[in-house]
């Protein structure tokens, strides 16, 4: 039987099927193959077939799991993905980080808080708070995802376990010079970028995130945006977020992660547990708080 990624027959992912027959995609279907090659031994017997109708959310998981092959090479860091469980297990001497993939998608089309291109009402503002419902929405589904595998045994409580989520669904809207990344607003009460201005001289005076710790949905419920703010999070230890997607072909993998860590957490890692560009921290001050950003390469 044919193990090839792209093969004749059903699929109802449009990607899927562009990658697969247009011509001009030729790179990037050969970059996915590449990946393929090196991630057949690992990946699950579902995978070539689910592949073909969620594309995106397959790609990102195999995406990762290169992207860690890569980062352990030669600091003795065994990985595998064992079945059932998260996507992925990193282990070294005993300490054990679960790394689980998912992607933020814009939601149902057709309900009031999914995001839309270009926006319904014609202003062309970005739908700031629908973008961070969505990522809030991915991290809250992987949370629920830990505490099964607590419940089955797969995980202990000791283990460290990262939630890796891909946006590249909704990056075509532009962030804002020296505006934290989306993401991050999903976790701590970071809301719409300012730029503040001198009353009398219209000078610019400094830059702030007006706080927002919860955002309303249409149906008026409230939902909080400070996760790692709360106690309830405390098995998550950090969130990685990337852009990656089938034409980032021409870079090293994983070059654009950025891993933000939960300060409530009951289990840490260091910056370099995981590939990563930036590391964000939360650390108290005599404010009373601050993020803070590590640029790591």
């Amino acid at each position: 039987m044919c193990d090839n990624i792209f093969s004749p027959g059903d699929a109802s992912d449009r990607a899927y099927l562009n990658l697969r027959s247009i011509e001009e995609h030729g790179t990037a279907r050969a970059f996915v193959e590449r990946l393929w090659d090196r991630f057949r031994g690992l990946a699950d017997p579902q995978f070539r077939t689910e592949i073909r109708s969620n594309f995106h959310a397959r790609f990102w998981e195999m995406y990762l799991t290169c992207a860690l092959q890569d980062y352990v090479i030669g600091k003795g860091i065994a990985i595998s993905c064992p079945k059932p469980g998260p996507d992925v297990l990193l282990e070294r001497e005993g300490n054990r980080v679960w790394v689980e993939a998912v992607i933020a998608t814009n939601g149902e089309p057709g309900r009031p808080d999914t995001v839309v291109d270009p926006d319904p009402d014609g202003s062309d503002r970005i739908p700031e708070e629908k973008i961070v419902l969505r990522y809030a929405n991915a991290i809250s589904e992987k949370h629920r995802k830990h505490r099964e595998y607590l419940q089955k045994g797969i995980v202990r409580e000791s283990d460290a376990f990262v939630i890796a989520v891909n946006g590249h669904a909704l990056s075509q809207w532009a962030q804002a010079a020296n505006d934290v990344p989306r993401f991050l607003k999903a976790l701590y009460p970071f809301g719409i970028y300012q730029v503040l201005l001198e009353r009398r001289t219209g000078e610019i005076v400094g830059h702030q995130n007006e706080p927002r710790f919860k955002i309303e949905k249409a149906s008026g419920t409230n939902v909080a945006v400070t996760p790692f703010l709360e106690r309830r999070l405390e098995g998550i230890t950090a969130v990685l977020c990337s852009m990656a997607n089938v034409m980032s072909h021409g870079a090293s993998l994983g070059t654009d992660f950025q891993l933000a860590h939960n300060p409530m957490g009951r289990t840490r890692i260091s910056d370099y547990a995981l590939p990563a560009r930036r590391a964000w921290r939360a650390v108290l001050n005599e404010n009373g708080g601050e993020l803070t950003a590590h640029t790591l390469v």
